[in-house]
Formats: structure tokens, C-alpha cells, sequence
């Protein structure tokens, strides 16, 4: 048996063209006959409106990039202790990962389609989705180590695509504070547990 594996892109990619694609393929009403199809002319096309999230690339980042990304960066600093833990952190990494795959698809912002028209824009994207899929094996296999270095890949693509596109007001003003920073937890940290 083939072993079929369809990224999250792909898979967003065939969903949307599968419902494009069924649409088109709708037949025609049957007609009365040749003479009947000779006096009603064909109709122009009308093309089909292209697929756009129903939030802005903004709300995406911030909602759903933000709040998936931090708990995989701060893994290693409080590291998972129970199985609900370790299936918390995958479940962020997995919505990473389908954030990254989103964000080439533009929604309802006003910098949404300059910004998925833009090669560097997509480039930033498809890094995050990969990144998500690292951290996504690294949970999976409860390796620390590759934890820590994926949220740093992760704060390394999201800071440089940020400077790219949002250089001075990263998160717009949505959902309060940035994400927190290793001195955030130096007080709050147990003895022993750095």
C-alpha cells in the first residue's frame, strides 16, 4: 500500500481546488434539441470569486501564530511534565504549522493582498509551516533539546517577518503584549529549574 503524505498546504490547496473544480463540473441542463440551442447564446463566464479567509493575515498571526508559538518556546524553559502536557504542546505545534500553511491565502486586511502577492511574504510562510512540522516530530518524540531549538527557529522567522512587514507595531495592537521573553521567568522560576 502507497504511503500517501499530503502537507497542510497541499492538503488546503486540494480542498479549496476540489470545491473550484466541482462547481465547475456541473452539467449543462439538457436542451430541447439543436434548434433550441442556437437561439440561446452562451453566456460569458463569470469568474469565480478567489478564496479568502474570513479575518484579516493579522488576526491569523496574532490569534493563532502568537498563541501557538509561545507555549513551543517556552517549553524550554517549563519543560512538559504530565501526557496532557505533552498533548497540549503538540496540538500548539500542529496549529502552527496550519498557521503557517494560511498565511499565504489572503483574508479580509487592508495589507492582505500586498502582502501574499510578495515572493519574501510566501517565503516567511512556507518557513513557518515547516518550522511547525519540526516541532511537531521534536513534541512527538519528547526531545527537549530539539524543542528548544525549534522555538528558536520560531522566533527567528516570525522577528524576521515581522522587520519585513511590520517593523514598528508587530502584533497592530491586538490581544495586548508581545510574546514573553526568558526574563519574564527568572523570578517566577522554581529552585532548581532554571
Amino acid at each position: 500500500m502507497p504511503n500517501w503524505k499530503l502537507t497542510i498546504h497541499g492538503f488546503i490547496t486540494v480542498m479549496l481546488s476540489t470545491g473550484l473544480l466541482s462547481a465547475c463540473a456541473q452539467e449543462a441542463p439538457p436542451s430541447s434539441g439543436p434548434a433550441a440551442q442556437a437561439e440561446q447564446p452562451a453566456a460569458p463566464a463569470e469568474p469565480a470569486e478567489p478564496f479568502r479567509l474570513p479575518v484579516s493575515l493579522n488576526e491569523v498571526m496574532v490569534a493563532l501564530v502568537n498563541h501557538s508559538a509561545d507555549p513551543i518556546w517556552l517549553a524550554a524553559w517549563r519543560n512538559p511534565e504530565t501526557d496532557k502536557d505533552w498533548r497540549n504542546l503538540e496540538r500548539m505545534a500542529y496549529q502552527l504549522q496550519v498557521a503557517g500553511a494560511l498565511l499565504v491565502i489572503p483574508g479580509n486586511g487592508p495589507k492582505d493582498d500586498e502582502w501574499t502577492a510578495d515572493p519574501q511574504w510566501t517565503a516567511w510562510a512556507n518557513q513557518l509551516e515547516a518550522a511547525g512540522d519540526r516541532a511537531v516530530k521534536a513534541i512527538s518524540g519528547r526531545d527537549i533539546t530539539r524543542i528548544a531549538s525549534s522555538g528558536d527557529e520560531i522566533v527567528e522567522i516570525c522577528e524576521g517577518c515581522h522587520i519585513a512587514f511590520k517593523p514598528d507595531l508587530p502584533t497592530s495592537g491586538m490581544f495586548g503584549e508581545l510574546s514573553p521573553t526568558a526574563a519574564d521567568f527568572a523570578e517566577e522560576a522554581p529552585p532548581g529549574n532554571p
